[in-house]
């Protein structure tokens, strides 16, 4: 399993990759996830009203994760 976290204005932001599933948690809770697939982008919204967006993609060997609050990266793993 891979997990990426990002903090953004005190709120815990992480993805969670296992397989073909992934799942992103706002402060600790599920607000979307995504089966069958191995890259994708999961989509939700903090208390402020500022959309969240995890954009998953698959390379030939890693699987790699940004992280986007309002269009604005906050996380990257490249």
């Amino acid at each position: 399993m891979r997990t990426w976290n990002a903090d953004h204005n005190g709120h815990a932001i992480t993805v969670r990759k296992r397989g073909y599933s992934a799942e992103l948690y706002i402060d600790g809770c599920l607000v979307d996830s995504q089966k069958g697939t191995v890259a994708g982008s999961l989509m939700s919204k903090l208390q402020s009203g500022e959309s969240v967006n995890a954009v998953i993609t698959a390379g030939f060997i890693r699987i790699h994760c940004s992280i986007y609050v309002d269009s604005v990266k906050v996380y990257s793993d490249r």
